[in-house]
């Protein structure tokens, strides 16, 4: 096996820490440091994934919106399967500032929902952390983000419903969570086409 083939099934050592761990570190910075998406960006490292599927999951309902949030989903997941340890944005946007006052008060305010949110959902499975992992889901997340884009009434709610799942499992890295994201996708994968093949 060469070396970038195992490089593909290594799995972190360290012990990955929470997503609420993460907003007390950077509301602690205080609302004198500038603050841009970049450096929310690499705050967050590879759990931006998760949090902007989850993202443009949810506002992928509105008509006309499923389209471009649809495009931005494939464009994510191609971005997994590529191998990229966090999502990439344009410099422009990377490098917008944000008032760190008011993200500060945002951060504060959704830390305990996250605690919460951690109680059931929470690093485990930690084999799923993998790179290999990571290019499978990649490729599942951009079928399903193309599926979101199907102009028929209703179509794009199961699919939503699965980036989103995926998303929370990639946002604390929840292998469990992960698992049953596919399963999930495949259930629906089947039913469709069922339904195509009646």
């Amino acid at each position: 096996m060469s070396r970038q083939s195992h490089h593909l099934f290594d799995v972190p050592a360290a012990k990955r820490s929470r997503t609420s761990d993460i907003l007390l570190s950077i509301a602690s910075q205080g609302a004198e440091h500038s603050l841009s998406l970049g450096t929310l960006a690499t705050q967050f490292g590879d759990r931006t994934f998760g949090i902007l599927l989850i993202f443009l999951a949810i506002i992928n309902i509105v008509p006309i919106i499923s389209i471009i949030s649809g495009l931005l989903i494939v464009f994510l997941g191609v971005q997994m399967i590529l191998g990229m340890r966090r999502a990439w944005l344009p410099a422009s946007v990377m490098h917008y500032q944000l008032n760190p006052v008011q993200i500060q008060k945002a951060l504060n305010t959704f830390h305990p929902s996250i605690v919460k949110l951690e109680y059931y959902i929470r690093p485990r499975w930690q084999f799923c952390e993998a790179p290999i992992v990571d290019r499978i889901n990649g490729v599942a997340i951009t079928v399903f983000g193309m599926a979101t884009m199907i102009p028929i009434p209703l179509t794009n709610l199961p699919p939503a419903l699965f980036i989103i799942l995926m998303g929370l499992g990639l946002l604390e890295r929840d292998g469990l969570v992960q698992v049953a994201a596919a399963f999930f996708g495949l259930l629906v994968t089947s039913l469709l086409g069922y339904l195509i093949l009646m």
